[in-house]
């Protein structure tokens, strides 16, 4: 595989990051260009203290942090390659006292960048190719390399070239993303090479949560005169591909810990590492088209293998996901609220509704089925509380997930029927109908067409409705909210659901109307995220804007 080209494409590729930084007014500030870790509770950590400082960074120099790890530099001689901006040995320089210290980076800008960043420090910063490195043979104690090798066109070379500048014993310190299976051929290729594994962690949960973190906006003013999508599987920002990659766990973030043997395989071929670069471009592609499906059903975010809990929440009958789309800020940062989106609202409004509860429910379980390992949470409003609860009874009787706790809000128990819409209406015609449901845009009930639609939604509602009744219990605990000014549905229609539960019963009754969830969501929002809490068993944290 010829290098130039891909050398000269990393190179362009630098250059417009800089010029997006430059025109974003971020360059000052803009000393990583790692993907950052934070911790998460349960799962250990592995930095020093004190190496860290907060502020706009501190996610960035927390990975450093952790791929440094225990290994003290102290009068050791380093090499950053693939030093970037600067920001790993800022770190390093502000912690330890090197005997010498060298950042390499193939990016004319990074270097230049790195200058202002380290100027007065006793640092030698160089423009140089991770794959052909101009380094003296055993003349580094430490090799460092940070989210940068995914880049090189000849990944054997760079490690060739790692082994022969590291003195026997000498440690390189690596952390970069890798396909799930190719990890072992990694580790097999890297000790075939004469290297020794000290340490390996898998941090994508970490590295996940730090980019839960990024900053509002950040994507738009970076975006710049680049591909959105391009720069937001770049920083693995949330929603994108790359992200979507490391939650699901085909891509790991590994931070490994080598160090140099004496001893070498001369037979030994790094040609499968050289696989990692095409099988990551495979995943993200097999991603965009998951996402593209996904976000039909979850516009508004979907679950996450990585959240403390998924929140999945079902809206009144005709009402799209919108209904819930401002939830997400009432909870916990790290809590994903995710409104469902089914067939024949907003987005989906020109496909066929669902007739019957079951088929909505059975197209339910492929999207919920991935994440039976976090936390559930299922919430309905009205009609939605019955798709809740007939999706928590599915989970359960196919040993799938026992819900953290499902929510049934303003609705008769599964064994009673939905009160009859037409008697609330009248004879209100069908645009009057849809605004007192709510959540319905107004470029819609000001179209023929689109209500003609709406009606055909409406009818596959109320079939949906009628065709349904279940005497089941669950086992997950359940809570259910009346509200003191329902037309609708009384407190004691919402007390019926008591029975069907075996898990334990809470019923709240709240001051509003029908369509409360609408009217007063922050009311409503806040008694949910007090039961999850009260299940998850946290207090409640001061509530992060997501």
């Amino acid at each position: 595989m010829p290098t130039e080209p891909v050398v000269e494409r990393t190179r362009s590729a630098y250059a417009a990051l800089d010029e997006a930084f430059v025109k974003a007014r971020l360059d000052g500030h803009a000393h990583f260009l790692n993907w950052g870790y934070e911790p998460v509770p349960g799962l250990a950590d592995d930095a020093l203290p004190g190496l860290v400082r907060p502020g706009s960074n501190e996610t960035s120099e927390r990975l450093v942090a952790e791929l440094v790890g225990p290994v003290s530099l102290d009068n050791l001689r380093m090499a950053d390659i693939g030093c970037g901006r600067g920001g790993a040995l800022d770190v390093i320089l502000r912690r330890f006292h090197p005997l010498s210290a060298t950042g390499l980076d193939l990016s004319a800008d990074n270097i230049a960048g790195a200058r202002r960043l380290l100027a007065g420090r006793r640092v030698r910063l160089q423009v140089a190719d991770a794959c052909a490195v101009p380094l003296a043979d055993a003349s580094q104690d430490i090799v460092l390399n940070l989210e940068s090798s995914g880049a090189y066109p000849n990944m054997g070379a760079f490690l060739r070239h790692v082994r022969r500048v590291l003195v026997p014993g000498g440690f390189f310190l690596h952390g970069d993303l890798w396909p799930a299976e190719l990890v072992d051929p990694l580790i097999e290729t890297m000790e075939e090479m004469g290297f020794a594994l000290e340490s390996l962690r898998d941090v994508t949960r970490q590295v996940c949560r730090a980019r839960d973190r990024m900053p509002a906006g950040l994507m738009a003013r970076l975006a710049g005169s680049r591909g959105a999508a391009e720069v937001q599987d770049y920083f693995a920002a949330p929603g994108s591909a790359m992200y979507d990659c490391l939650d699901r766990g085909s891509i790991a973030y590994l931070l490994c810990r080598w160090r140099r043997g004496e001893d070498r395989v001369e037979s030994a071929d790094p040609a499968v590492l050289q696989e990692r670069a095409a099988r990551i471009e495979e995943l993200l592609e097999e991603a965009r088209a998951s996402l593209a499906e996904r976000s039909e059903w979850f516009p508004f975010g979907g679950p996450r293998h990585g959240a403390d809990v998924n929140i999945l929440a079902f809206p009144h009958a005709v009402a799209g996901a919108s209904a819930f789309k401002n939830w997400q800020a009432r909870f916990p940062r790290d809590w994903q609220v995710s409104p469902v989106q089914l067939p024949g609202r907003e987005g989906r409004i020109a496909e066929p509704p669902f007739t019957t509860l079951s088929a909505a429910v059975e197209a339910l379980m492929l999207r919920v089925r991935p994440y039976r390992d976090t936390p559930l949470v299922l919430v309905g409003w009205s009609l939605g509380s019955k798709i809740a609860f007939e999706l928590a009874r599915r989970l359960e009787h196919d040993d799938i997930c026992q819900p953290l706790l499902v929510v049934a809000g303003v609705c008769p128990g599964p064994h009673q029927p939905l009160p009859d819409l037409s008697s609330f209406f009248g004879e209100d015609g069908m645009e009057t109908r849809l605004r007192l449901l709510g959540g319905t845009p107004e470029n819609i009930l000001s179209s023929g067409e689109m209500l003609s639609a709406l009606q055909t939604t409406m009818e596959g509602d109320t079939a949906m409705a009628a065709s349904y009744r279940s005497e089941a219990t669950i086992r997950a605990p359940m809570l259910a909210l009346s509200a003191t000014r329902d037309d609708l549905v009384s407190q004691e229609a919402v007390e019926s659901w008591r029975p069907r539960t075996a898990g334990g019963f809470t019923h709240r009754r709240l001051e509003g109307g029908h369509f409360m969830a609408r009217d007063d969501a922050a009311a409503v929002a806040d008694v949910v995220r007090e039961a999850v809490a009260a299940r998850l068993n946290q207090d409640l944290r001061p509530v992060e804007v997501a």
